[in-house]
């Protein structure tokens, strides 16, 4: 598998040694004020290190006072720039990649906030649905000013001795403002008929190519449609990459929609190939090289596909690289059961659109790559780790790397605790299974010795004569104190169950990541469901784009949604709620309570394991329990402390 991923492939003199680029993601690594840190260098350099052939680095901001995204992004809008700029490229070709900016102007999407109170910029006063105030209508001179800032931007990147650059001209931002009919309704030169929309475009890259010359690689990203009514088509996106094409751009990155339409994010349920008609359709119709995106990472060998079935010429990997930053090695060595897999939960979006920086779900080590944390022990201990949920996984897999023996004592006959019931629904079970198949794996590789079907007790502790115990057991589901509660089964257990034994019609009390997913697994068997949750609102826990997502998702599944009903009384085939001061009884065969976990007590265990003389490390516990994010960063971080600490 693979093969023609690894192939090479050269645009206008960039010489690409496979067909794996990395998307530009944005990280808030840089500085306040827009400088390239340490922190971004060595992130972007563990995957250049790790085989990427390609790197697309994160929305560089061309105009910082109204054309900068919220937070700090990358700056490329002036020399003093340049010095830390060239320190990231020397870092990325010092491994064989190549590197190019993903210069940017983020248009209307903004609030005046995020501008030290200016309006944001738009060829039209269309305010964005999904975030930002009501932008200001550009002059001609502001036009003409940010075209030209472009331009000096891609100058400024030839000099900072990057490969190439890249137009960020998708996902609603300002170049796309100006080519949709959504957003841009002017009747200047600059809006209008097809060829006045494409203008903006246009004289961006003539402006960049007077800087930088023809032999300066421009790779351009696009949005072939926006799938929403009156926007811009495929018919249309399709004439608009002749356009590009035309006028000297080398390699269209060819992507979709916006934050309206969320569909250039492929989420848990999509399938991994849905944007694939794009970036054929294009290539098609040019005959420069055409990048692919889709979250096609999670499947290698789909991406493969692609490029042997001519549908595009090179692969953008993003999130599953944050995940695994070594996934471009792997998969040259055809190790794919060593890939750790993307959730497709988009905490990583989540954790830089909720004010903190990149973050990922099962890779806690992300952002922290310039720290080299795993250094190898020069004091080894023989660890006991009981319990094989997430956090006792990731924290006996960091102990092993760093050289101490691990065993694990898990009470079930398989590992995964959380991970495994979240991959019972089909919707989602690609991704949490292909994570559960890398925890084996690596307990393979790393020789950790795994006792299944073990309940441990402090004397079968003992007999493994351990320096370190780990009391990694995990939480505990709970059952809302209400009258009746007897008749609410426990959603979990009965997810672990097959769901067995159930009538036609159920209400979930609860309407978090794991009521969801239950009455997912519900309507798979064809029951009627209802989910009850006393919050405005379902999934409110998830990253904000998953959240926007499964809402989407349990409607088209018709599961009917209860919100803002507080549960007053549970029957034995019926639920009391309150809503709006009024109460109300809900008939239904089952009642299934998925309203959160509670942390094991260890008290006693860690009692016992000290009148033994046996030392006991206790996992961090940090924001509660019952989410994968958490387990595994505290099963991480907890492992770095063992030197420290024993």
């Amino acid at each position: 598998m693979g093969k023609k991923l690894l192939q090479e492939i050269s645009i206008n003199g960039l010489e690409l040694k496979n067909r794996i680029s990395m998307a530009p993601m944005y990280t808030k690594y840089a500085s306040e004020s827009g400088e390239v840190s340490d922190k971004l260098i060595e992130y972007f350099a563990r995957r250049a290190k790790n085989g990427v052939a390609l790197i697309i680095l994160e929305n560089t901001c061309i105009e910082w006072e109204q054309g900068r995204i919220y937070g700090n992004p990358v700056a490329i809008y002036d020399d003093r720039f340049l010095p830390a700029l060239n320190e990231l490229v020397k870092a990325v070709h010092r491994y064989g990649a190549k590197i190019i900016p993903e210069i940017h102007h983020v248009g209307r999407q903004v609030f005046s906030s995020n501008l030290n109170g200016k309006p944001p910029l738009a060829p039209s006063a269309v305010k964005s649905k999904v975030g930002g105030d009501m932008p200001k209508k550009m002059t001609e001179e502001e036009i003409i000013a940010t075209i030209k800032a472009f331009g000096d931007a891609a100058l400024r990147a030839k000099k900072a001795e990057f490969d190439g650059v890249e137009l960020h001209g998708a996902h609603g931002y300002l170049i796309q403002e100006f080519i949709s009919p959504l957003t841009n309704l002017r009747n200047d030169k600059w809006g209008g008929s097809f060829k006045n929309r494409c203008r903006f475009a246009v004289e961006i890259i003539r402006d960049i190519r007077s800087k930088v010359g023809e032999d300066f690689p421009l790779f351009f990203r696009f949005s072939a449609e926006e799938s929403s009514a009156g926007g811009l088509t495929l018919e249309e996106g399709l004439k608009y990459a002749k356009v590009l094409e035309a006028e000297g751009v080398d390699c269209l990155d060819v992507t979709h929609g916006n934050y309206e339409s969320l569909k250039h994010f492929p989420m848990q349920g999509d399938s991994f190939d849905q944007l694939i008609y794009l970036s054929e359709a294009v290539k098609n119709d040019v005959s420069i090289p055409v990048i692919a995106v889709g979250s096609l990472g999670i499947k290698p060998e789909i991406a493969n596909n692609v490029l042997e079935e001519k549908k595009a010429d090179l692969i953008n990997i993003g999130r599953e690289l944050l995940a695994d930053s070594e996934f471009a090695k792997k998969v040259a060595n055809n190790n794919y059961d060593e890939i750790r897999t993307c959730l497709r939960c988009n905490e990583c979006t989540g954790s830089v659109d909720t004010g903190k920086y990149l973050a990922c779900a099962v890779n806690p080590e992300l952002g922290y790559e310039y720290k080299n944390l795993l250094k190898l022990s020069q004091d080894p201990k023989n660890i006991v780790v009981v319990g094989a949920g997430p956090a006792g996984l990731e924290y006996s897999i960091t102990a092993a790397k760093l050289g101490h023996k691990v065993t694990i004592l898990e009470k079930n006959d398989q590992i995964g605790g959380l991970v495994k019931i979240a991959s019972i629904p089909a919707y989602k079970n690609t991704e949490f299974s292909g994570l559960l198949k890398y925890y084996r794996t690596m307990l393979k590789r790393l020789a950790i010795n795994l006792k299944l079907s073990t309940k441990a007790t402090a004397d079968i502790i003992e007999e493994y004569s351990p320096d370190i115990v780990v009391l990694a057991v995990g939480s505990k589901a709970i059952k809302l104190p209400l009258k009746g509660n007897e008749h609410a089964e426990i959603a979990v257990d009965k997810l672990a169950d097959d769901c067995q034994g159930l009538g036609k019609d159920i209400c979930v009390i609860g309407g978090s990541g794991v009521g969801i997913d239950t009455a997912m697994f519900l309507r798979e068997k064809n029951k009627n469901v209802k989910i009850i949750e006393m919050q405005s609102e379902i999934a409110g826990e998830l990253s904000p784009m998953l959240s926007t997502h499964l809402k989407k998702v349990v409607k088209e599944n018709d599961i009917e949604v209860l919100t803002s009903h507080l549960v007053k009384e549970i029957k034995e085939n019926s639920v009391i709620v309150e809503h709006n001061d009024q109460e109300k009884e809900i008939n239904c065969d089952n009642i299934l309570s998925a309203v959160g976990f509670k942390n094991l007590d260890t008290t006693e265990m860690e009692k016992e394991l000290e009148k033994k003389g046996i030392k006991v490390q206790k996992l961090r516990v940090e924001n509660g329990c019952g989410h994968i994010m958490d387990a595994t960063r505290n099963g991480f971080w907890s492992a770095l402390e063992i030197d420290k600490n024993f």
